[in-house]
């Protein structure tokens, strides 16, 4: 009974203080201090009011009178329009500071003349020592208490924006930058917000600007966006003058590289020399060697995430640049102004235009000869409103070479004899992408593309003989490659500063032509042969769904942790792979940042090559019953810091990959299978290969002296049974160091100085130690008559490294600004200046008699080659 009643007493004391705040009065209230007001409720309603006196001070109320009115009610009219309000505890009325209130600041930033959006912009509350960055779409959201915000917007190459917001009812703004100057000069982003290295989790990326590439020193006054990435540490260049990237140990097709959201298979010219990057068109670049966001994925080694530029929305400009090699022009401007914008560019080559007369003039059998490649990249952007833009992004490339020459003997007199032959490759990508972006709430953007990717190969080879009555013919042809139609869409959530969460899904149909040959021979008019392989085309779908979240935990751990799933239908057979990704970032004393990434990659295409370099005759083949998908993890451990007032950025990785059902050639494989009921899924073998290395890289992004120096250490092999006697080697592209060194020097406003040197260790190749004499049936001796094949015996694949890489070249830039506006560039550059003669292939030229030793010519494809363009944007 006694603790029935303490209980009863407590709660009816707790419900008597509970209803104090509705505890109902009637107070005449004369204007007055908030202080004296304050005590006179406190008389009135004997409840104790607390408060801090430096928090009422200076405070003023209006009179006021209140019949039978709740003291809640009376103390909320009496705070209002003060930075108070109250709080009732236990018997108590607390006057507290009133919270801020939360708003949210989003919209877009883009550049002030052409309204371009700009990827990457650091947006920094000052006062709050936090922040964003532009997503790919240039979209923005900060979410932060207060009325009013204090902004910091900096970004390379523009001058930075210090501005006052009002946060009131979640303001959207779209912020335009200006460029530092029209005259080209360099501008120094200072002070110690901007963004720096160490405070990104992100590890294992580069961004890579288009006006940096185009700085560079040019092969036959080309910029090279692939070639430029090749200075950077972690990637190799494979052999002499290829624009393939091999990152990390990895293969050519282990790279996703993606042009506005679509896929490209070979996005290479003139066997693998040039990329087919147009480098006027181009917005942003980012390369990812691993941690690679959830967002991304089906492959193994890197992501390069190319944007091109929106068009200009105000006004019209074009470029016009002609070098040794090619032509190109840019055009781009409003269809509507504010509304609608459009990009439109064409580059062709004319090696064919040049060389066609010399060569025929040389060789009188020539009938046609024809060696060229052509870009064409078209893009508009409308925007629908504040909320809704619609871009529409077309790609299309090609590369032919056709050699046909007719050989007639009229020595004997006119006669219809001739021998004839007929070469003719083609190659090309077509990509397109629809886009569609929509503005869901100043906290969520989504984005939905509708995409398309075309990558085909095809070749034919035809031969006549024809020797008074007796005729023959022989006709090759071969077909490859690969199609996409797809759908995908992203959602970009950013609730807080603290959390910037994206998902999505999408949906690929592909379409493969894994090498379809046909092979016809005629003598007279009989058909002796005509055949075609059973490699068929092999339908197949994929399909991914992502999480990730980057997540600042506290002010020295930042988090970016994610999920991603993928599925590959093929043939009745579904493979399907949970792949989890998580980089982080810890700030240890200094202001040095620890960074540390696991990544799960799955990827289900190979493409089977069986050299050293990309060759558009690869073929890219899925994931089948018979073959299985490729996988990797990926661990890094790096540290990053800004230094020397943030001028420069020094970060250091090291990284170990395990890769699982990597595909090569058997020994003794056949590249072209013709006979019925063999295909290419019984000249592979499927095993495991590992890279890992030391990645250091020490980066000057502003001032006039900007660059780069690079160092890579990299070890990379392969174990495959049915290669190399199922022993472990060195892959063809492992090189124990690479080192790079570039600088661009703003010599004065309109001369530009560049240079880039490149150091490369010796990479592995392949040597015969013997060489035998084979036989053909019976042999007679000393008979002159006697052809006798010769077998190469090899021990070890990749059983030599011969001898270093090394190269510099240098660049110049005169740029003049005409009165009218036009900007005129002319850029003369010198490759390999100190004419190094690095082998782009060796081959066996003799054996020694009487030692163990082999002889080796080697094939220089680029000694010392000066080259100039011009250019003009008007």
């Amino acid at each position: 009974m006694r603790h029935f009643i303490t209980v009863y007493l407590l709660l009816a004391w707790l419900t008597v203080n509970a209803q104090n705040a509705s505890e109902k009065l009637s107070i005449n209230i004369p204007a007055g201090s908030l202080e004296a007001t304050l005590k006179l409720l406190e008389q009135k309603s004997r409840t104790p009011i607390s408060y801090e006196l430096t928090r009422v001070r200076g405070i003023q109320v209006k009179a006021h009178l209140y019949i039978d009115t709740p003291l809640g009610k009376i103390l909320g009219d009496i705070l209002k329009g003060t930075p108070l309000d109250y709080k009732q505890k236990g018997g108590n009325i607390l006057i507290i500071a009133r919270p801020a209130s939360v708003n949210t600041l989003s919209g877009f930033v883009e550049d002030a003349v052409s309204g371009e959006k700009l990827i990457g912009v650091s947006i920094v509350t000052t006062q709050l020592q936090g922040g964003t960055t532009t997503n790919n779409y240039g979209f923005y959201s900060l979410t932060v208490p207060g009325d009013s915000l204090r902004l910091q917007i900096s970004y390379i190459g523009y001058s930075r924006l210090d501005t006052i917001i009002s946060m009131v009812d979640n303001p959207r703004i779209n912020f335009r930058l200006r460029t530092g100057s029209r005259q080209l000069e360099a501008i120094t982003v200072n002070g110690t917000h901007t963004r720096r290295i160490q405070e990104s989790s992100q590890m294992s990326s580069i961004n890579l600007p288009a006006a940096q590439v185009r700085s560079l020193p040019r092969l036959l006054g080309e910029p090279d966006l692939l070639k430029a990435l090749q200075l950077m540490p972690g990637v190799k260049q494979g052999t002499e003058g290829s624009s393939a990237l091999l990152i990390r140990g990895g293969t050519p097709d282990q790279n996703l590289i993606l042009l506005d959201g679509a896929p490209l298979y070979h996005p290479m010219h003139l066997l693998g020399i040039f990329s087919t990057f147009n480098t006027s068109v181009l917005k942003d670049v980012t390369l990812y060697k691993g941690a690679f966001p959830a967002r991304y994925g089906g492959r193994l080694s890197s992501v390069v995430d190319i944007s091109t530029k929106d068009g200009n929305m105000y006004k019209h400009h074009g470029e016009f640049s002609v070098g040794l090699l090619s032509t190109q022009l840019t055009l781009e401007g409003p269809l509507k102004k504010g509304k609608t914008s459009y990009v439109l560019s064409g580059r062709r080559s004319y090696p064919d235009l040049i060389a066609s007369p010399f060569v025929k003039s040389s060789e009188e059998d020539l009938q046609k000869f024809s060696l060229f490649f052509y870009d064409l990249n078209a893009k508009i952007h409308h925007q629908f409103s504040e909320k809704d833009k619609l871009y529409l992004s077309f790609y299309m490339g090609k590369d032919k070479l056709r050699i046909r020459d007719r050989y007639s003997d009229d020595s004997e007199g006119p006669t219809d004899n001739y021998d004839l032959s007929d070469l003719n490759i083609q190659w090309g990508n077509i990509t397109g992408t629809l886009r569609w972006t929509h503005i869901v709430s100043p906290k969520l953007f989504t984005n939905t593309m509708l995409i398309g990717s075309s990558y085909k190969f095809s070749t034919g080879i035809h031969t006549e003989d024809k020797y008074d009555a007796d005729a023959s013919s022989n006709t090759l042809k071969l077909n490859s490659g690969i199609r996409d139609y797809g759908v995908k869409t992203d959602i970009d959530y950013r609730p807080m500063p603290a959390h910037a969460i994206k998902m999505g899904a999408s949906y690929m149909h592909r379409r493969f032509t894994p090498g379809i040959i046909r092979m016809k021979q005629t003598e007279g008019d009989d058909t002796i042969l005509d055949s075609v392989n059973n490699n068929r085309n092999i339908p197949a779908s994929e399909m991914d769904l992502y999480a990730e979240d980057d997540w600042e935990i506290t002010s020295r751990l930042k988090l970016n942790a994610g999920l991603h799933w993928s599925g590959f239908s093929v043939q009745d057979h579904f493979y399907h792979s949970l792949q989890p990704r998580v980089s982080m970032r810890f700030l240890l004393p200094g202001d040095w940042g620890l960074k540390a990434s696991y990544t799960h990659m799955t990827q289900y295409i190979h493409l089977l090559a069986n050299n050293s370099i990309s060759l558009p005759t690869d073929l890219w083949v899925p994931a089948t019953r018979k073959v299985a998908p490729q996988q990797a993890d990926q661990f890094a451990l790096g540290l990053a810091r800004n230094l020397f007032r943030n001028r420069y950025e020094f970060s250091a990785e090291v990284y170990y990959k395990k890769m699982r059902e990597v595909a090569e050639y058997k020994d003794g494989a056949e590249y072209l299978t013709t006979s019925k009921g063999d295909t290419w899924q019984d000249q592979i073998a499927s095993g495991t290969g590992r890279s890992y290395g030391l990645e250091v890289l020490l980066q000057k992004k502003t001032g006039r002296l900007t660059g780069w120096l690079g160092y890579t250490w990299a070890i990379s092999d392969r174990n495959i049974p049915g290669v190399n006697y199922g022993h472990t080697f060195y892959y063809k592209y492992d090189r124990r160091h690479d080192f790079h060194l570039v600088t661009i020097y703003k010599l004065r406003k309109n001369i530009e100085l560049s240079g880039s040197w490149t150091y490369q260790s010796a990479s592995p190749f392949t040597v015969p130690v013997a060489r035998y004499e084979g036989t053909i049936g019976p042999v007679t001796p000393n008979d002159p008559n006697n052809w006798s094949p010769t077998v190469d015996y090899i021990n070890n694949r990749n059983n030599v490294r011969i001898t270093a890489y090394h190269r510099l070249d240098l660049g110049v830039n005169f740029i003049k600004e005409k009165k009218n506006g036009n900007v005129r560039t002319w850029n003369i550059s010198v490759l390999n200046a100190y004419n190094r003669m690095n082998p782009f292939f060796y081959y066996v030229k003799d054996y020694s008699d009487n030692k163990a030793k082999v002889n080796l010519n080697g094939l220089v494809l680029l000694p010392l080659t000066p080259s100039f363009s011009y250019s003009l944007k008007f």
